[in-house]
């Protein structure tokens, strides 16, 4: 579908080739202490949204554990793969792996050190393996984080990208958790790296308030376009809700979001028969999806509802 676009194939085999280097050039950032959060990465020259900050492949990667339910993953059941992958490591980059922060809970101070330093540090690569990406690990998290956070299944590289333009000398920041929950849920889900978030959104009660809100619409509108409406009016008013998601999520800066939005008001335009206004939003759905990856899933899916749409990915 992609390759069928005028030089879109060219561009796919660029950006494969450029994913599967072992990392951007080191012009595009630099680590240094971070006020409050210990080492940071932080952009050495303006970064234009779509630039391609870090890509790297998994220093270690091991299988995720089993489930339990109410619980989660057991992190304990890592450490025989763990330690069996640390062993099959370089000196250095033993030593690369062992200078990653490490936090542990007042419980755990004679817990394993290379659990406690990768479960710190690790990133789910896939469905079935947790990585660790020792250049991404010092990017710290922000509620409204500038950068977009990938896995790229093709190329087997975590890909981190510009999600809008980032000014030199600002921080590079992703996200490590869900974000449309309130500060006191997030602050909870963040407490197993050790720090407390104080970013803006978590200083305001009306992002939490906003947040909430974009929440539950989102939830509500994903489960009113899988059963349209035979209602014209019905449909019409799903989707001028979805409208005001994307203005919503714009104007919170959750730059995460975007392409879930604008799926949504692709998918409702659609039902409603605003045919031209979902295939707008289709296009921009596939810009964000782009962004991290031009050929990914969910780029191919979002082709197919714009080619279903009677329009076609603009060169």
């Amino acid at each position: 579908m992609l390759a069928g676009v005028p030089g879109m194939a060219e561009e796919i085999q660029e950006e494969e080739t450029l994913l599967k280097s072992p990392t951007t050039s080191p012009l595009t950032y630099e680590v240094k202490l971070s006020p409050g959060k210990g080492l940071g990465v932080f952009a050495v020259q303006h970064l234009h949204r779509g630039t391609k900050i870090i890509i790297e492949a998994p220093l270690v990667s091991v299988p995720v554990p089993k489930m339990v339910p109410g619980q989660g993953f057991r992190i304990l059941d890592m450490i025989s793969s763990l330690e069996t992958a640390y062993e099959v490591l370089s000196p250095k980059q033993q030593e690369e792996f062992l200078g990653l922060h490490d936090f542990r809970f007042p419980s755990e101070q004679d817990q394993n050190r290379l659990l406690t330093i990768f479960r710190s540090n690790a990133y789910n690569t896939g469905d079935s393996k947790v990585g660790l990406f020792p250049k991404i690990a010092r990017i710290n998290h922000s509620c409204s984080p500038n950068s977009g956070n990938w896995w790229s299944e093709k190329t087997d590289r975590r890909v981190i990208y510009a999600a809008r333009d980032i000014e030199k000398g600002e921080e590079i920041t992703v996200s490590y958790i869900p974000l449309l929950k309130t500060t006191k849920d997030r602050q909870a889900r963040l407490e197993q790296y050790g720090f407390i978030c104080d970013c803006a959104a978590c200083q305001s009660s009306e992002s939490d308030k906003r947040r909430t809100k974009i929440w539950d619409l989102l939830e509500t509108l994903e489960l009113k376009f899988r059963s349209p409406s035979k209602k014209t009016s019905t449909n019409d008013k799903r989707a001028a809700k979805a409208i005001h998601l994307v203005e919503m999520v714009e104007d919170e800066g959750l730059t995460d979001y975007l392409a879930r939005a604008f799926h949504v008001a692709a998918v409702l335009s659609q039902q409603s028969g605003q045919l031209n206004a979902a295939l707008e939003w289709a296009i921009k759905e596939l810009e964000i999806h782009q962004l991290a990856e031009k050929a990914s899933d969910e780029a191919l899916k979002t082709v197919a509802l714009i080619e279903s749409l009677g329009g076609r990915r603009r060169p």
